[in-house]
């Protein structure tokens, strides 16, 4: 078994380790090796992210533009585009900065805005449920 601390950061140890395999191989297989293992990185981080989110998660009935996985997947689809962008010939850093640096923004801001206190979800969960009731019974 891991110790606690290790298995916290493997998924960002999985992005870090892919992209340095990206950008400092010249292998075609172990650019495939390093999309598979941003992809595992990305998909234990959305994963865990999901399980641990205690903010109230309401769904709109309809989501026609923006579907949730495309949502939770987004920043590391920013990561991706900045890291192939370093990868072409000829491109510059700055613009393959950008793209990193707002899918790290995106992730920042996903891990500050799903860590609430636990009794603030069950609040308001509570507190839906006492105002839907009442709506009815008037």
């Amino acid at each position: 078994m891991l110790p606690p601390w290790l298995y916290e950061q493997l998924p960002g140890l999985y992005l870090l380790l892919s992209a340095g395999l990206l950008l400092l191989t010249q292998s075609p297989l172990l650019w495939l090796a390093a999309a598979l293992l941003f992809g595992v990185g990305a998909l234990i981080w959305m994963m865990r992210s999901n399980y641990r989110r205690t903010d109230l998660v309401i769904f709109p009935a309809r989501r026609w533009f923006q579907p949730e996985w495309f949502y939770e997947a987004q920043p590391f689809l920013w990561l991706a585009l900045g890291l192939l962008l370093l990868r072409l010939p000829g491109s510059t850093a700055l613009l393959a900065l950008l793209p990193c640096l707002w899918g790290c923004r995106c992730l920042w801001a996903r891990r500050r805005h799903r860590h609430h206190a636990q009794g603030l979800a069950l609040q308001l969960r509570r507190s839906s449920g006492r105002r839907r009731g009442h709506r009815i019974l008037r």
